[in-house]
């Protein structure tokens, strides 16, 4: 019974240690994609205070929403399977 014991404690050490991983990578994940969503931000406001053109401002905002489009579109894909 000792060996089972001993296999079920390192089972449930490993599964333990693999979900806090999955979940310092989706942390880190969310703050990397805030950090970039403000960086874009910030760069529409400066080219809109510099007079770039419209477009400029454009295509710098397009970039995150395309990316949290992405990720909703994901999501829902992978709750659908």
């Amino acid at each position: 019974m000792a060996m089972v014991e001993a296999e079920q404690a390192h089972r449930l050490e490993y599964d333990s240690s693999r979900l806090k991983l999955a979940a310092r990578d989706h942390n880190i994940g969310q703050w990397l994609g805030a950090i970039l969503c403000a960086a874009a931000i910030g760069a529409v406001v400066y080219t809109a205070t510099i007079g770039a053109h419209p477009t400029v401002s454009i295509a710098l905002v397009g970039l995150p929403i395309a990316a949290v489009i992405r990720s909703i579109v994901r999501r829902r894909d992978d709750n659908g399977k």
